[in-house]
């Protein structure tokens, strides 16, 4: 765990209103760490995970990804970290309802001119490891919650990016579903080496990672 994948530099994000989201927030992500990012409701920390993920641009300070700046005026290059470097699970899971399990994994290679075979290879051997090799032929509205944010970890890992960002992975899933996706997420991280960083408002959550980082009002603590 030596190499930083993730860095930010006295990160602030104010908006129009003058609230200011992040004040000067400084972490650290190392490769293969599971990293927990917490805090209540207005802490800053889906502020965090937007400028992370390259959909939001800080106000100031810095976020280097693999010890690179990310320069938030390059949209091309925006993309291309999305597409190549961040995988993302959210919340809803955010899946193409009228595409197959295995055509929602295999979804962002297609913007990487992959030939086809290539594509369905890949996508059924992410399915098979979260548990789903059986249910590559069926569509989101035919799978559980469970199922449906499996799918949607195995759509993170098809580019094998540098880190993958969870949102409040559990939070659409009852306790034992929660346990469950939490339960593969670690699996994934010890045995893949994959880098998670996960934000949630639930503690008891948040200490199953490595790692936990605190948010309150915009600042570490």
């Amino acid at each position: 765990m030596g190499e930083t994948i993730l860095e930010t530099v006295r990160l602030v994000r104010t908006y129009s209103d003058s609230v200011q989201a992040l004040k000067g927030v400084s972490i650290q992500i190392k490769r293969g760490e599971c990293t927990a990012v917490v805090g209540k409701s207005g802490s800053g920390k889906s502020t965090l995970m937007n400028i992370l993920g390259c959909l939001d641009a800080p106000t100031s300070g810095e976020v280097r990804i693999r010890g690179m700046p990310v320069d938030y005026a390059d949209t091309a290059r925006l993309v291309s970290l999305r597409r190549n470097e961040i995988g993302f699970v959210f919340q809803q899971f955010n899946l193409i309802p009228h595409l197959s399990a295995r055509e929602n994994v295999e979804y962002p290679l297609l913007f990487s001119y992959r030939p086809e075979k290539e594509r369905q290879e890949r996508a059924s051997a992410l399915l098979a490891r979260v548990g789903l090799e059986r249910r590559g032929d069926h569509y989101p509205g035919e799978l559980s919650g469970g199922e449906q944010q499996r799918v949607a970890i195995a759509r993170a890992l098809i580019n094998a990016p540098a880190v993958v960002l969870a949102d409040e992975p559990t939070g659409n899933l009852d306790s034992r579903t929660s346990d469950d996706i939490l339960s593969l997420i670690r699996e994934i991280n010890r045995e893949e080496g994959t880098t998670f960083l996960i934000v949630t408002h639930d503690a008891d959550l948040g200490s199953r990672a490595d790692r936990m980082i605190t948010l309150h009002d915009g600042e570490v603590v």
